[in-house]
């Protein structure tokens, strides 16, 4: 049986040639760049409709006005819980048809527009936010659409979605001091790395000395890094150093394993000679023995809502600057306890 013959494709050669301007020229209206006369442009767009060109991505945006896509910046210099709230945003995008790329390098000036000159996202999503963030300030100058995960020191008209830490931290202190604690450690990542101040640490820390000073309690906080060994040590010291430290309260996942091989190293026991608190999913925080009282991270509601925010705004259905600040849960389990009448150095 005879093959059949396969229609040949349409190129951007043959659109060129047809509508007599140069390869460049086409490439350029492909990608929705400014320099083209808008008549020229018109007509080369009709070809290519009449010629059943490129129906790829960048050709449905020309038509549509909108891409399909939309980029998540996650630059890995610090380490919030962050995959749940990377995966709920790709879900509240896949429920709007759109898709999500997820870039994980940091951006300078140049790449950050690129996103959006080149058609390869309408918005982003941006993560680990500074207290002072370049990427914010490029974004609002050029009035560039995106919504932020985290908050800056001024957010005056900037979309964002954040865990309110500070409170969540307030409550694992207000615990603790209802328990008869008054000497109550935390370990948190270090809140300015190489220059760059994270909110996230920041309001943390802020949480934590604020409550301090209201009932007049010794601030006794240490810094790790995102290793655990680290994290061991620099609890380890935190409670050689103070022997009558009676909790522990940590807002980040890897100082949770860090206190724990620190209490674990000194011969403790928990609740019984020292209380921890901790950040840590659910389903980790009721599996430890005893389970861990943790303060919960709302990660799935923050990724789904900007999401909902950043396409809102991209579709118009929603006008205005949506500010969400999500209240975390104080989880009370068996690691927290009343002050027994001995203290860790008797």
């Amino acid at each position: 049986m005879a093959k059949r013959s396969k229609a040949k494709k349409t190129t951007i050669v043959d659109i060129a040639e047809a509508s007599g301007v140069s390869i460049a020229t086409v490439s350029r209206i492909i990608n929705n760049k400014p320099d083209v006369a808008e008549k020229t442009r018109q007509r080369v767009l009709k070809l290519m409709e009449e010629h059943a060109f490129a129906p790829q991505i960048p050709w449905q945006q020309l038509r549509s006005g909108k891409s399909p896509f939309i980029a998540l910046n996650f630059p890995q210099d610090f380490n919030p819980p962050s995959q749940g709230i990377i995966t709920a945003a790709a879900l509240g995008c896949e429920n709007a048809d759109y898709s999500l790329n997820l870039i994980a390098k940091s951006l300078g000036d140049n790449d950050l527009l690129s996103i959006y000159r080149s058609g390869q996202s309408d918005g982003i999503i941006l993560m680990e936010i500074l207290l002072h963030d370049r990427r914010v300030e490029l974004l609002q100058e050029h009035e560039l659409p995106f919504v932020m995960v985290g908050r800056c020191a001024d957010n005056t008209d900037l979309n964002y979605v954040d865990v309110n830490i500070e409170k969540g931290v307030a409550d694992a202190i207000q615990h603790l001091y209802d328990l008869g604690h008054r000497q109550i450690g935390f370990v948190t990542l270090v809140p300015v790395l190489k220059e760059k101040e994270y909110g996230y640490t920041t309001w943390a820390v802020k949480g934590y000395e604020e409550m301090c000073q209201k009932y007049n309690l010794p601030v006794l906080w240490r810094v790790v890094d995102l290793n655990t060994d680290n994290a061991q040590s620099i609890a380890l010291a935190l409670l050689e150093e103070n022997p009558d430290m009676t909790a522990i309260v940590t807002p980040q996942q890897i100082g949770v394993l860090g206190v724990l091989k620190a209490i674990r190293a000194k011969g403790l026991r928990i609740p019984d000679d020292i209380s921890v608190i901790g950040l840590l999913d659910d389903p980790m925080g009721e599996l430890m023995t005893p389970p861990l009282t943790t303060i919960s991270f709302p990660a799935y509601e923050m990724g789904v809502e900007a999401a909902r925010i950043l396409i809102g705004h991209l579709e118009g259905t929603i006008n205005g600057v949506q500010q969400v600040l999500l209240r975390p849960e104080l989880i009370i389990r068996g690691s927290t306890g009343s002050v027994r009448a001995h203290t860790i150095g008797s």
